[in-house]
């Protein structure tokens, strides 16, 4: 949002038609939180993550044929669960601290049925919330924005390099960093910026009755998105973390909305991503399956999950925030030729925080079909329609009914 003193006065409140987030006018109330107190990040990790070099078989006769330099031995796996014929994998250590102490639900196998194997098409249906979609029209919390009951002007932040399509048909705000989503004026001197920024609040508040319905549309927008920023600026002015955090992306989009939660925006979902898990060819490095590509991916997403929480339980809002992950699919038993693996059915989900009541929901995929044409074939026996983990956290953590977002009612996870 950028202006000088001589495009601000030629193109007064229309000047501020380009403002990033456009939205009906609503009330400011700075310095409250304003949702219903719990609050839902979700982190979509894009490309479609290796279930199996997370959650590791490494005693399955079909893993150890089908994956001779990708499988990662039993000797270097972690262990997930008493008497459990599956590990994790040593990169999803922080995962396995949160797992111990009760703070992770590991959701198996999941997807939805006559699965597509395409990103794009898979991630519609993610979005839409539905798995016959063929075209976005309504995200799935976009309909979750239009069915809460909470009063925050803010109700939820997006923070992406773009909006998340699962809130298509609404607007959020949208920033990676505090300096994105902030308006500056004049840079000569802060009170020219101050000047006109109120300028232009006031401008676009006259009432004008008889306007046309556009330059209204304009003005209300206007309004809101200059409140917005205030709004903002002002949550996370106060800020300090409590943990260090990983020198990665992802943390620092984390850390971000640690700044906004505790400092009392009042927004009740947050959206981030990770990126780069479509390991088509170095996954791993050769002999050494439990280091490279994926394993510093996973590193990243569960250290960075894990310093969130605790920096959020350090300030004393724990019990508030619940974390989502999920991927669009999972990928096939057997490798590549390219130290790679391929698009595949199932995936995993996992829920975490201290509201979480830990463990492992569904079942584990029966891998033995993949004996019947190598790694084309990928793995079948969903256990989890990826609505069910929707349901939950509308239901069980947002506080609002699924049947009208995703148009049916489906069984409800024991993980909230």
């Amino acid at each position: 949002m950028t202006t000088n003193r001589r495009q601000f006065l030629a193109g007064s409140s229309l000047a501020a038609a380009g403002l990033p987030f456009v939205r009906p006018a609503a009330s400011w109330l700075p310095g409250r939180a304003r949702g219903n107190g719990q609050i839902l990040v979700i982190i979509q990790c894009e490309g479609a993550y290796d279930y199996l070099n997370m959650i590791v078989p490494a005693d399955h006769p079909n893993y150890i044929q089908g994956r001779p330099n990708l499988r990662i031995p039993r000797a270097s796996c972690l262990t997930l669960a008493a008497g459990a014929t599956h590990y994790w994998a040593p990169a999803l250590a922080s995962f396995k601290t949160l797992f111990d102490r009760g703070d992770l639900a590991v959701v198996h196998n999941i997807g939805y049925p006559n699965p597509n194997l395409s990103h794009f098409e898979s991630e519609k249906k993610w979005y839409a919330g539905d798995p016959t979609a063929t075209v976005l029209q309504r995200g799935w919390l976009a309909r979750w924005l239009d069915n809460r009951t909470g009063t925050s002007s803010i109700p939820a932040v997006d923070i992406e390099n773009r909006m998340n399509d699962a809130f298509s048909g609404q607007r959020v705000p949208v920033m990676t960093d505090l300096t994105a989503f902030a308006y500056t004026g004049d840079p000569s001197t802060a009170q020219d910026n101050q000047l006109e920024l109120a300028l232009i609040q006031q401008n676009a508040a006259v009432l004008r009755p008889t306007a046309d319905p556009h330059l209204q549309y304009v003005a209300d927008a206007t309004v809101a998105a200059t409140q917005d920023s205030q709004t903002i600026q002002q949550a996370a002015s106060g800020y300090t973390p409590a943990v260090t955090y990983p020198n990665t992306q992802l943390a620092e989009r984390l850390q971000l909305a640690a700044s906004l939660i505790t400092g009392g925006l009042g927004a009740e979902v947050y959206v981030c991503d990770r990126g780069g898990f479509d390991t088509h060819a170095n996954e791993a490095v050769a002999g050494n399956p439990g280091t490279g590509n994926l394993a510093n991916l996973l590193t990243d997403l569960s250290g960075s999950i894990l310093a969130f929480l605790d920096d959020i339980a350090a300030h004393a809002m724990g019990q508030q925030v619940v974390v989502m992950v999920f991927s669009e699919f999972g990928r096939r038993v057997f490798e590549n030729g390219s130290l790679g693996t391929e698009h595949g059915h199932g995936g995993v989900a996992f829920l975490a925080g201290a509201p979480v009541v830990g463990g492992q929901y569904g079942n584990y995929p029966d891998l033995n079909p993949a004996t019947n044409a190598q790694y084309y074939v990928p793995f079948d026996g969903l256990s989890t329609d990826f609505r069910s983990l929707y349901a939950t956290v509308l239901e069980r953590w947002l506080g609002v009914p699924s049947v009208p977002i995703l148009g049916a009612q489906f069984p409800l996870l024991g993980a909230l």
